[in-house]
């Protein structure tokens, strides 16, 4: 819809809330009591129209803010998983490196021996070895 705010990656953490949340209702709703599973939906249903109430929003420049805010408070933890899918994605070919000086992760050719390495943000020589 033309002049809406649409979907964002907050908007899309919002709806796996829900589901989370809307599960986990639905788990202890039936082994704990009713109340538990009241309150759970009910906070449930908070977010989703929150959610929903975010995607139809014509105040576009509020809800980049939002979305600018989340960003930065989920941006170590999005850091963190993206290097662990490259160690992974790259772990027959490649060795990673944390650089002394500016705690950078480096990543260089799997190649057996010692090498020297200069990193490209702050110019620190350090050496490693690669042994299998």
């Amino acid at each position: 819809m033309y002049g809406r705010y649409g979907t964002d990656s907050l908007y899309r953490a919002l709806l796996w809330i829900f589901l989370a949340i809307t599960l986990l209702a639905a788990i202890l709703g039936r082994t704990v009591n009713s109340i538990c599973y009241t309150v759970l939906s009910v906070i449930g249903w908070v977010v989703i129209i929150y959610a929903f109430y975010r995607f139809f929003s014509k105040n576009i420049e509020k809800r980049r803010a939002e979305n600018a805010k989340w960003l930065k408070m989920t941006g170590g933890i999005r850091k963190k998983f993206k290097l662990l899918g490259n160690r992974i994605k790259f772990r027959k070919t490649h060795v990673f490196r944390t650089c002394p000086g500016c705690k950078a992760v480096l990543r260089m050719k799997k190649e057996k021996g010692k090498h020297e390495v200069t990193c490209p943000h702050c110019g620190t020589k350090f050496k490693f070895s690669v042994r299998f």
